[in-house]
């Protein structure tokens, strides 16, 4: 009879080793291995990176074969940098309290590895566990179980720590399902999901009234985008980044944390089979009134 593998065992602070972000792309190495081997590998990656220059996005995210491709190139980078984000003092406290998480556009991984990878460093005791609720609008199922899967097994988190949930929606067109999520949630976020899909004044401000409405006081929303003009939306002649439409809403948000451009640079060093480029972004997080 062959012998069983042990179960891993949640360590808490410990579960990331003492090198945190190699530790992120272990799992990520382990999760995307296949993905990497595909002999057509290179050749669709160019053209996802040829769709995204014309930005279409549909062409990218509504193919099921780029699903993986996508994952394992440019959720490592974004994953470390959410890990970096949430290892705030602020965003740690909100998951030390044990919170509803809403990821808005999040299917691809990031969130779901970069959120994960912070909590071990939150959770402490017994408790209801930290949820967290992947939304996009194309069936990413596939990746998130693996990404799940890989993660209970590497950290040794088990459903007492953390549980996931995945949802399919379209942010252009709001249903009460979304709605009902929102309200849910004491954290949303929208991590590099605002530009590509609200490049336009009504779609942009139709999300905007849909946060103020569903986040409910005393919760939290978190907005993380591109520091260059690739986040401005154009109103009449006048280009605008897209946190000034929050900002502008103080009578509904109190901004907590508040930079307009910051540089994630990755440590030196570390092993991946595909390059990982460091990232300039600007951060909102916003406490709704």
């Amino acid at each position: 009879m062959a012998e069983q593998k042990p179960i891993p065992v949640f360590k808490g602070k410990d579960a990331l080793g003492t090198n945190h972000q190699q530790s992120i792309l272990n799992v990520l190495r382990m999760a995307c291995s296949e993905a990497i081997r595909q002999p057509d590998f290179a050749q669709r990656l160019q053209a996802i990176k040829q769709l995204f220059y014309v930005r279409d996005f549909d062409g990218i995210f509504l193919e099921s074969a780029n699903l993986a491709v996508y994952t394992a190139q440019y959720v490592p980078r974004r994953a470390l940098c959410y890990y970096d984000i949430f290892t705030g003092i602020e965003l740690q406290q909100i998951l030390k309290t044990h919170p509803n998480i809403l990821c808005l556009g999040a299917g691809s991984g990031s969130e779901l590895v970069g959120i994960s990878a912070a909590s071990c460093l939150a959770l402490e005791g017994d408790g209801s566990p930290i949820t967290i609720h992947s939304q996009d609008y194309s069936d990413w199922s596939s990746i998130l179980q693996t990404l799940e899967t890989t993660i209970r097994y590497k950290w040794g988190i088990s459903e007492k720590q953390i549980k996931y949930e995945f949802s399919i929606g379209d942010l252009l067109r709001i249903t009460p399902e979304l709605e009902s999520e929102m309200l849910q949630a004491e954290l949303v976020t929208a991590m590099f999901v605002f530009n590509e899909l609200f490049s336009d004044k009504v779609n942009a401000m139709n999300f905007v009234k849909t946060i103020v409405k569903n986040v409910r006081p005393g919760c939290y929303f978190l907005l993380v985008d591109s520091a260059g003009s690739f986040s401005s939306i154009k109103v009449g002649s006048k280009s605008y980044m897209s946190y000034m439409f929050f900002d502008s809403l103080a009578q509904y948000f109190e901004p907590i944390v508040s930079e307009d451009s910051k540089w994630f640079r990755h440590a030196q060093g570390l092993e991946y089979p595909l390059g990982i480029e460091n990232m300039r972004y600007f951060i909102r997080l916003y406490k709704k009134k």
